[in-house]
């Protein structure tokens, strides 16, 4: 009987304090004590708690279904959440705070030393800064090197806290813990609109439903729940307000550009219809006709790709391709603002303009460490692979540990499916080797399938949908659905972008267009390196091209041509030149190229301006209903450029948690009142009854006297407590003595002067302003 009293005695003191608004106890008795029970499980402030929750695990899930680890990550988490409810009853806050610190530390231990010797060699205070502001600006969780582990070692930690916190009944502080975790996956940009949609939906929930858990919680609390919902308002209202030039639909922009999406970093988002831009971004002199190779990626998330790893400087040559190679010397003048090195794969070395601190990632890829200007040339030195198909069904299969981990990596929810139709698909073709594998895959989804540029983005696995759900799509769609069907047969494969041939307008002189942008794969061969294959139908794609040119060049487009390319000074491109390669139904693989030049489907089709950033593509102009937003380049005074940048809709619903939080959590620590409260002991407020202005000022200074000393306790007179008080000034106790004699008058008497009651009122005043930081000096007496 003694438990459930004591239990039914802290559910009524947490329901008192709670319906007066008064601060959480957390540095008081209360934190020193277990909880009684588990009564904080039955408010109906969880449901709020657990969406929050719910919200942050399901990103952190969800990222191990891409890179592994969910079943383990899961199990973590569970035992984490157990513990919390279960030390709930056993340990105080101050303990729990701290075993939440210790397993933090001890997690992020483990997964230090989980990362191989040769990149911990790379850490540093400086390298660890840089990390972490990088995650908080939009880096992935999954770019970090072991990325399952780091998850493995972060998630457990925040949902300790946030059970152990529910159980205790600290609702608030629960989300706030769950909150702050959810507002960093926002920041890194791995939880989406609606993870943050979530977090804000259960902040509000568990901020009203703990104010409404207590008797006459509505009607004393009422102006916290209306701020809330005012603060929601106010913010989702800054979308509408916008002027609807520049004003970006939450549904997403439908005319995105499949060039700005393949070039739009570390991650490469598979988007739905696109369009092409006929502007000119290269012009390109090289002895080999290839793909231009700009980026890889290897980390497939089952709707895009991030490019895990980092980047260094480049230190001298890259040795290129293990295999028989041919070195290429290429030079390429850009023709927009340009940081890419679009060239044959592998591009091992870079000479003249921009090649002053070469960055080069994990894949070897370089970037040049200062950009290209408009008509600024460098010269990039390639050695492309010689490989013979017969040498290439003759590789090893005894791959790299370290290659195999990580380029034949797929989600886990991947469906069964997709690996059953490769199998089926190889086996019909008597495929006994890697090479003639992929060549079987290429040539299935070249011969099945339909190339459009106006196809919608499916939902759920962007592979398995295009294998059982789609009959066309564009370079995207063919290039991750073979990637993911090599894979699934433990084949390692990557993602590759850049640009296609283009058109070629003299000898070993080619223009790159916006719109030969593409994506393709490579396949790795022990010995040999990376070999490229193309499973895009390059005959659609060359007409696509060649019509959205001709209508460009029709309409007087302006930057489509170059002196060369101009269809009267040069000459005219050859549909015959995206044609495959090689044998009859042996695309060639000598210079490591594709099955078409043809180029891809990407661009502006309204011809603004481009300027090529960090991920090596221009980065183009949104336009909404035809108004370019962004400023440069031809076109560039079409639309309104004053008009207000519109937030995404992740920034929307973060700044809604982010305000929710904020009022919600400002209300329930008494945060106003103490502002309002200290603001007017340091102001002369309006004058009352004299006894009541005498009051008043004494219960300011036990106000000042609490937060310095200690609270007066029920049934100690102010005289007793004056007394008890360490007051070492000898001015502070004189004055504070003069006021209680004031109050007592006043109280007691029922009586006291004007000038009597104003002068406790400046005696306090100066007592709080001495108190004040900074300003307190002013007011110190001498």
């Amino acid at each position: 009987m003694s438990g459930r009293a004591s239990g039914d005695r802290g559910r009524a003191e947490a329901a008192r304090r709670r319906a007066s608004g008064a601060l959480p106890d957390l540095g008081g008795a209360a934190a020193d004590e277990p909880a009684d029970d588990w009564s904080g499980f039955a408010d109906p402030a969880v449901v709020g708690v657990a969406l929050v929750t719910a919200a942050y695990l399901a990103v952190f899930l969800g990222a191990t279904d891409v890179v592994g680890g969910t079943a383990r990550t899961a199990a973590a988490v569970s035992v984490a959440g157990a513990a919390g409810a279960v030390l709930a009853r056993v340990v105080t806050e101050r303990t729990a705070v701290r075993l939440t610190a210790a397993l933090f530390a001890a997690a992020l231990a483990g997964y230090y030393f989980a990362v191989p010797a040769s990149r911990r060699a790379l850490f540093s205070v400086e390298s660890v800064a840089i990390d972490v502001v990088s995650l908080l600006t939009g880096l992935s969780i999954l770019r970090l090197a072991l990325a399952d582990v780091w998850i493995l070692a972060v998630a457990p930690a925040p949902t300790f806290l946030v059970v152990y916190l529910v159980g205790r009944g600290r609702h608030v502080e629960a989300t706030a813990v769950a909150g702050g975790t959810l507002g960093f996956l926002v920041c890194t940009g791995d939880a989406g609109g609606l993870a943050a949609l979530v977090g804000v939906v259960g902040a509000a929930l568990a901020a009203g439903l703990s104010t409404l858990s207590t008797p006459d919680a509505l009607r004393s609390h009422g102006d916290q729940l209306a701020a809330v919902l005012a603060a929601m308002i106010l913010v989702s209202a800054t979308v509408t307000v916008l002027p609807a030039a520049t004003a970006q639909p939450w549904t997403g922009d439908r005319s995105q550009t499949l060039e700005s999406s393949l070039g739009a970093g570390d991650e490469v988002e598979v988007v739905g219809p696109t369009r092409l831009s006929p502007e000119v971004r290269y012009e390109i002199e090289s002895p080999v006709a290839s793909n231009w190779h700009v980026a890889a990626y290897d980390t497939y998330t089952g709707d895009g790709w991030v490019r895990s790893g980092d980047r260094s400087t480049l230190d001298g040559s890259l040795d290129g391709p293990p295999g028989e190679t041919t070195a290429a010397n290429v030079t390429v003048t850009a023709r927009v603002e340009s940081t890419a090195v679009p060239a044959p794969w592998q591009a091992v070395d870079v000479r003249g303009a921009g090649a002053s601190a070469v960055q080069v990632d994990e894949r070897g890829t370089l970037r040049l460490g200062a950009a290209l200007r408009p008509g600024e040339s460098t010269t990039v030195e390639s050695r492309v692979l010689d490989a013979e198909p017969a040498a290439l069904r003759n590789a090893s299969a005894a791959y790299d540990p370290a290659i195999e981990d990580r380029y034949t990596q797929l989600p886990e929810s991947t469906p069964d499916r997709v690996g059953e139709r490769t199998e089926s698909i190889v086996e019909a073709a008597d495929a006994e080797n890697p090479y003639d594998r992929a060549a079987a895959i290429e040539r299935y989804l070249i011969e099945e399938y339909d190339y459009s540029l106006a196809v919608e983005k499916p939902e759920g696995d962007v592979a398995d949908a295009f294998l059982f759900e789609m009959d066309a799509g564009y370079c995207t769609y063919f290039a991750t659905t073979m990637v993911a069907m090599l894979r699934s047969q433990g084949i390692p494969a990557q993602f590759a972008t850049g640009y296609s041939e283009g058109d070629r307008v003299g000898d070993d002189r080619y223009v790159v267009r916006g719109q030969d942008a593409h994506a393709w794969v490579q396949v790795y061969f022990p010995d040999h390196g990376w070999v490229a294959f193309d499973p895009t139908p390059p005959s659609e794609r060359a007409e696509a091209r060649n019509e959205r040119l001709a209508e460009a060049r029709q309409s007087d487009e302006a930057g489509v041509d170059t002196a060369a390319s101009e269809p009267s000074g040069g000459p005219t491109p050859d549909p015959g030149d995206d044609a495959p390669a090689g044998a009859e139904g042996e695309p060639s693989r000598e210079a490591n190229g594709s099955n078409g030049a043809g180029g891809d489907e990407a661009g502006d089709a309204n011809g603004t301006g481009a300027s090529l950033a960090e991920g090596g593509f221009p980065q183009e102009r949104l336009i909404q209903e035809g108004t370019p937003a962004g400023v440069g380049g031809p076109g560039a005074g079409e639309g309104d450029e004053d008009g207000l940048p519109v937030p995404s809709r992740e920034a929307v619903a973060y700044w809604l948690f982010v305000v929710t939080i904020g009022v919600a959590g400002a209300r329930r620590l008494g945060l106003g009142g103490r502002a309002r409260r200290a603001v007017r002991i340091r102001t002369p407020w309006g004058r009352g009854e004299p006894t009541e202005d005498a009051k008043r000022a004494f219960a300011d200074l036990e106000h000042l006297l609490a937060r310095r000393y200690r609270e007066r306790r029920p049934g100690e007179t102010p005289r007793a407590y004056l007394d008890d008080l360490p007051l070492r000034d000898g001015s502070v106790d004189e004055r504070a003595g003069a006021v209680r004699e004031t109050y007592e008058r006043a109280t007691y008497a029922g009586a006291v002067t004007r000038a009597e009651a104003d002068e406790a009122r400046r005696t306090v005043r100066r007592l709080a302003l001495e108190r004040t930081p900074v300003i307190g000096r002013l007011f110190t007496r001498e």
